[in-house]
């Protein structure tokens, strides 16, 4: 039996136990988007409508007015309620993009603010609207907690606040009253039933469990068998406090073309960009890159899309090797593929999220992922909207995701389509990674020549 409350999950759960200040548990999205029809008689941005008008839109996403709370002993696990205090001036604010308000200005604004923890005493997201880019242009970014969606859900919930025509009416104005919190007794009981729910499925099931159990721990021995198994590089270490953040912007409709023309996917194409990036800073770097294979992790989706929108996290890890050391685009490329292929069959990615979510709750995760050697760095791949969005009539014209840094990995690369267009954002930690122009150099340099094994005008 389910509770009757909307708690956070042992995975949702983990995030916060898993969070400190240098690698705070929050997941983003980058968007910029005309200025125009976001601006006064003045020419600034109207910051008190903006608010006013996504107040209205709240009604679309009543998660963002939820705050966490925890609850009595006995009384289960923390659950989402309505913030008594909710006000979007805590969450819809502003910052300044240093002139001339170029892409680097934008990224140098973002490395900050994504630098911050979020507040847990409020609902766990914040949206900023960054002003002074070049080209009657804005930047928007959106932080959101891991700990109340993964990067599916993520998205969701923030085009949640988007629509998709310029003219789209504000929704009907209603007031908004939290609902009270559930009285201790309410909790009580409601865990008593769930606990029972669970052990009724339990003895109902329990071949189901056992077979789940041992493949849990077949993956983690396999694991700890293969700890060697990520080689030891400078991309191995502890962040510090600060970030630095870059962009390859690929085309959708290329990257594809390249993926046919080699019998492989998108995902793959996008990895093996990110290969060619790391082996040029590792070899900046004078470190050995022939016969190089780094382990990489790649998070699996674990629900289809029609459910998307669903908050909590639903999805696992696999775990790829990515060699280096392949000169020709295409093979590097069709190599990268079979290896992704390969994790794919052999690999269970619920595996990866219960043994996370166990180590949290035994307070053990963070002092293993800070000695962890499983993983050289981490690879997100989230499909984006392919339509145009429009944020209070202004046209999105791009939309990028941040992925945060966690354990002794200084490297995370997230990869989002919209409208033709393939991002694939760099976030690095500034101490570890202070050449991190030369990671998106060789990234660039990669994606042209596999755009042309594509064919004649790619």
């Amino acid at each position: 039996m389910s509770s009757r409350y909307p708690r956070l999950s042992l995975a949702d759960r983990s995030f916060l136990r898993f969070e400190y200040p240098n690698a705070p548990e929050h997941v983003a999205g980058l968007c910029i988007v005309e200025a125009r029809p976001l601006l006064d008689a003045s020419g600034r941005l109207d910051l008190e409508q903006v608010r006013r008008r996504l107040e209205a839109r709240l009604v679309r996403v009543p998660e963002l007015r939820r705050t966490m709370r925890r609850v009595p002993p006995l009384c289960g696990p923390p659950l989402w309620i309505d913030d008594p205090s909710f006000s979007l001036e805590h969450h819809v604010r502003t910052a300044p993009v240093a002139a001339p308000g170029d892409e680097a200005g934008l990224l140098g604004t973002t490395e900050r603010l994504v630098a911050a923890p979020l507040d847990r005493s409020r609902p766990l997201w914040e949206l900023w609207f960054l002003t002074g880019l070049e080209g009657g242009r804005l930047g928007i970014l959106f932080k959101l907690h891991h700990a109340v969606a993964d990067g599916l859900g993520a998205i969701a919930l923030m085009t949640s606040l988007f629509d998709l025509d310029p003219d789209a009416p504000d929704p009907p104005s209603t007031e908004w009253r939290p609902a009270p919190a559930p009285a201790v007794l309410a909790l009580f009981g409601d865990n008593v039933r769930r606990l029972a729910g669970s052990v009724t499925s339990t003895l109902g099931h329990p071949l189901r469990l056992a077979r789940g159990l041992a493949r849990t721990l077949r993956d983690f021995a396999a694991m700890l068998r293969d700890r060697s198994g990520a080689p030891r590089t400078s991309l191995n270490a502890l962040p510090g406090p600060a970030r630095r953040v870059r962009v390859v912007h690929l085309d959708l409709d290329t990257a594809r073309a390249v993926g046919h023309a080699h019998g492989t996917r998108v995902n793959d194409v996008a990895l093996c960009v990110v290969a060619g990036g790391v082996r040029d800073l590792l070899a900046s770097r004078g470190e050995r890159v022939t016969g190089l294979e780094l382990k990489v992790m790649v998070p699996v989706a674990m629900r289809g899309a029609d459910r998307a929108r669903d908050l909590g996290n639903a999805s696992g890890v696999i775990r790829v090797s990515l060699p280096l050391d392949e000169p020709d685009p295409g093979r590097h490329l069709e190599r990268i593929a079979a290896s992704s292929r390969s994790a794919r069959a052999g690999q269970h990615p619920a595996s990866g999220q219960a043994l996370f979510g166990w180590l949290a709750a035994a307070g053990l995760v963070r002092r293993l992922t800070e000695r962890q050697r499983m993983a050289n760095f981490f690879v997100t791949n989230v499909p984006g909207p392919s339509v145009t969005l429009y944020v209070l009539g202004a046209r999105v014209e791009d939309l990028m995701p941040i992925i945060g840094l966690a354990g002794n990995l200084t490297l995370a690369f997230g990869a989002l389509s919209y409208c033709g267009r393939l991002s694939l954002l760099v976030n690095a930690d500034a101490a570890a990674c202070p050449d991190v122009d030369v990671l998106a150099a060789g990234m660039r340099r990669r994606w042209a020549e596999l755009a042309r094994t594509a064919g004649p005008g790619r």
